[in-house]
């Protein structure tokens, strides 16, 4: 099954997560964390997450209460319910994921590893979630740290050189650089400012 890779700006946006298990607590509370409008929808829910960031209707699944939802995830334990939720969802004009079946899914929900605004997501097309995860926890292990705070520092970086009178193909080639091993080594080594002397440096060649 094809996939289309894409990260989603979720600001502002109502997704509703049907399912008060492990799963479906799980994604609503990242879904908030990520900026959504999360709403939970279940009679009863487990465990002690804390909920505070979801507005949580403890209730029946009903179809009216998908209206106006962007994303919509069927976290429920009976796979026919999951089936007419997808189906509710597509009709409501929402995308919809379904956990563990993939042929009810618009989207499938990656394995992802997060530091900052950097994130590694893994996906299989909803396949093998299983290996995703093995995937992951394998690049855990290789990516270098604090790539967050270098994310961050690199975009600093690139406010600045879109301010001033570089060309483009110049400014890329500089960001580019600043990007290798070498750029890396140096912000960890002496941060930002680090950065900022070998930005000066590339700046000031011909």
């Amino acid at each position: 099954m094809k996939t289309y890779p894409i990260m989603l700006k979720l600001t502002g946006q109502r997704v509703v997560v049907v399912g008060g298990g492990a799963v479906g607590t799980r994604r609503a509370i990242r879904l908030a964390q990520a900026g959504a409008e999360a709403t939970l929808v279940a009679e009863e829910i487990s465990g002690d997450a804390d909920l505070a960031a979801l507005t949580v209707l403890r209730q029946p699944y009903r179809r009216e209460l998908l209206a106006g939802a962007f994303l919509v995830l069927a976290c429920t334990d009976d796979r026919a319910v999951n089936s007419r939720i997808a189906a509710d969802a597509r009709a409501a004009g929402a995308l919809v994921n379904v956990a563990d079946q993939p042929e009810d899914c618009d989207f499938f929900l990656p394995a992802t590893l997060t530091d900052g605004d950097v994130v590694v997501a893994v996906g299989t097309g909803g396949l093998a979630p299983g290996l995703a995860v093995e995937i992951k926890d394998r690049l855990a292990a290789a990516l270098p740290q604090r790539l967050g705070e270098f994310a961050q520092a690199i975009d600093r970086l690139r406010r600045n050189l879109r301010a001033g009178d570089k060309d483009p193909a110049a400014r890329m080639w500089i960001i580019r650089k600043l990007c290798e091993r070498a750029g890396y080594e140096a912000f960890l080594a002496g941060g930002a400012e680090a950065l900022e002397t070998m930005a000066r440096g590339l700046l000031e060649r011909p």
